[in-house]
């Protein structure tokens, strides 16, 4: 039960009264509401014990917290009618002052609110949490009926009902709020201010009345949430009896909806950060998982000396090289680019792996084995995916390497000092499930070198966008067999020049290289 002394204090009173009565020749108390003095003026007479004083109640809206009792004072003459009007007078005075007292208090309440709803909006991540933290948040400070939130699509067409306070799961899907139908949240989102609605029952703007006047909703205040200048939806406030909006709810209502946007916005992004993490870490060990079908050395052979280097743009790779055993001293060298990059590009590049080393233990013909691989991925992917392919084999006892060349970098052969193209003609697999391919044999006598590549070698780019390419690669090869290095050595002098040529330019493919020097 309120009290008048919770709004006005005692000394107060007594200054107001002491006012009154200069005014007049009466003596004025104030009671509270159980009938216990506040204060009088002159303090020592009471008028209201005599039955002969006018008195007037203190309200605050529809209670009554006190009262006003008017009587004569020590000097004669008594006016009842001008002491009644001095009664209802002063009580209407108080009764402002109170009510005034209520509404600062009220605003106080609110504005700690908002503080409090600031920091809480910070400490939270959960984007449901904060929707609805907000609507509950909304109902409660602005002791309104109900609250919704409304973001807006992904393709910014309608809005969508996120979080609600206090309404029915009817009202909720009474039907959908479409942009260039709901004529309020119209020019809410296009003006970026409220928009208040007196009566939602007969307001033409309303796209559903009917519904509202079920739900015992009459006025709303439509606000904007807007972060960084964007809408991202509009906060709903409704009350169940006529009510209008002024300028401190108005304020209110959109610093709490600009505050739950920023923290939306926020949540979000979060939760993307979450989700990218945990997607990271799955492509960190789908990345080790790949990698493990990456030769970690070269097989141990005494008639070759074999040095490798892979280096993969990104956690998923479209390259790979592999050492296949086929037998009777016959090893298979491949050496294979995906395309594109990722996710889609390691997993083609897996079934390659898989459908080369199936069709490589018991197919002869290279050509042959190369036609198998390529209807698999023909059979079991799109248009789309494809990829160029070296293969060959060799025989460790007497050097002879039979290679095909599936669309691929053509593998440099270096002997007496020059160096050779191996290419054969034969275009990419992936593509038709009919093409063909020749293959081709080189003898590789002791001391000569093979070296296989992908493109992440020739394209690689330094800031003057200039490709390393083919000139480069060969001269570096050069170098590296006249200086009679062996394979490792010979890798790691290309690669050194790539480096050297690009600089702290970032790479934008995967880089296959495998150098095959008979001993």
């Amino acid at each position: 039960m309120e009290s008048l002394e919770e709004y006005i204090n005692t000394e107060s009173l007594k200054g107001i009264l002491s006012e009154f009565r200069r005014a007049s020749d009466v003596s004025i108390s104030v009671f509270d509401r159980g009938g216990e003095l506040l204060a009088c003026d002159p303090p020592q007479h009471t008028p209201g014990n005599d039955g002969t004083a006018a008195g007037s109640d203190i309200f605050i809206g529809r209670e009554n917290i006190g009262r006003v009792v008017v009587g004569p004072s020590e000097s004669d003459g008594f006016d009842d009618r001008a002491a009644l009007g001095l009664a209802d007078l002063l009580s209407g005075v108080l009764s402002r002052l109170a009510d005034k007292q209520m509404e600062l208090r009220k605003r106080i309440e609110q504005l700690t609110t908002l503080y409090h709803i600031t920091a809480e909006f910070t400490g939270r991540r959960e984007l449901q949490s904060v929707l609805d933290m907000v609507t509950q948040t909304v109902v409660k400070t602005m002791n309104a009926k109900a609250s919704t939130i409304r973001l807006l699509s992904a393709d910014r067409t309608e809005l969508l009902v996120e979080s609600a306070a206090n309404l029915s799961p009817q009202y909720l899907h009474k039907g959908p709020i479409r942009l260039g139908e709901s004529l309020i949240d119209d020019e809410v989102l296009e003006k970026l201010s409220p928009v208040a609605v007196e009566d939602l029952r007969v307001d033409p703007r309303v796209l559903y009345p009917a519904e509202a006047r079920r739900e015992g909703l009459v006025s709303a205040l439509c606000v904007p949430m807007i972060y960084k200048g964007r809408a991202e939806g509009v906060l709903r406030v409704y009350t169940g009896s006529l009510h209008q909006f002024d300028w401190f709810e108005r304020s209110l209502a959109s610093a709490i909806a600009s505050e739950a946007a920023a923290a939306i916005v926020n949540a979000r992004l979060y939760g993307e950060s979450i989700r990218g993490a945990r997607m990271q870490r799955e492509l960190r060990l789908a990345g080790a998982v790949q990698r493990r079908m990456i030769p970690s050395s070269a097989p141990d052979i005494p008639e070759l000396d074999i040095g490798m280097a892979y280096a993969p743009c990104f956690e998923l790779a479209g390259d790979f090289f592999d050492f296949i055993p086929l037998g009777d001293g016959n090893l298979g060298i491949a050496v294979c680019d995906v395309v594109g990059k990722g996710v889609r590009a390691s997993l083609l590049m897996a079934s390659i792996r898989a459908s080369l080393r199936a069709h490589a233990s018991y197919v002869y013909e290279l050509s042959d084995v190369i036609g198998h691989v390529n209807r698999d991925l023909c059979r079991e992917t799109s248009t789309r995916d494809f990829a160029t392919l070296f293969y060959g084999v060799i025989d460790t006892r007497s050097g002879l390497f039979t290679y095909v060349n599936a669309g691929h970098m053509p593998a440099l052969f270096v002997r007496d000092g020059e160096c050779t193209e191996l290419d054969t003609s034969g275009g990419i697999i992936g593509l038709d499930k009919e093409s063909s391919w020749r293959h081709r044999s080189v003898q590789l006598e002791p001391g000569q070198t093979l070296m296989i590549y992908s493109d992440g070698l020739s394209d690689a780019m330094n800031f003057q966008d200039e490709s390393f390419g083919r000139k480069r690669i060969v001269a570096a090869l050069l170098d590296a067999v006249a200086d009679h290095e062996d394979a490792e050595t010979i890798t790691a002098h290309i690669l050194w020049e790539m480096r050297r040529f690009t600089g702290l330019q970032e790479r934008f493919d995967d880089l296959t290289i495998v150098t095959v020097k008979r001993r």
